[in-house]
């Protein structure tokens, strides 16, 4: 892989592809995503979608540096999760290494 800058916007495109792949269900994809050394932990004590989500809606997304934030909100059937991930940058791609919930 060739190195990139982290950008805003390279985020952005990667940060809502990584949305629409929660929602279409490709864990294989979503977990691709993700720093190795992040799962399960990452998971632990916060409300992730589990099976169908409807839609979800992107609220936000920030870089500084090698670090980025991405907030969207899932619709599932019975309600809406809230869901805040950070990512890093490795100097070839964005991984997610954490999650936390939000009010939705």
């Amino acid at each position: 892989m060739t190195a990139q800058t982290p950008d805003a916007e390279g985020f952005e495109a990667v940060y809502r592809r990584h949305v629409d792949m929660v929602v279409a269900g490709d864990l294989k994809g979503v977990l691709a995503d993700m720093a190795p050394d992040s799962v399960p932990a990452v998971f632990e004590g916060v409300d992730a979608p589990q099976g169908d989500v409807r839609s979800a809606d992107v609220v936000s997304v920030s870089v500084d540096g090698t670090r980025a934030l991405g907030r969207a909100v899932y619709r599932l059937d019975d309600r809406a999760i809230g869901l805040q991930s950070g990512w890093t940058h490795d100097g070839t791609r964005w991984l997610a290494d954490a999650l936390e919930n939000f009010d939705a």
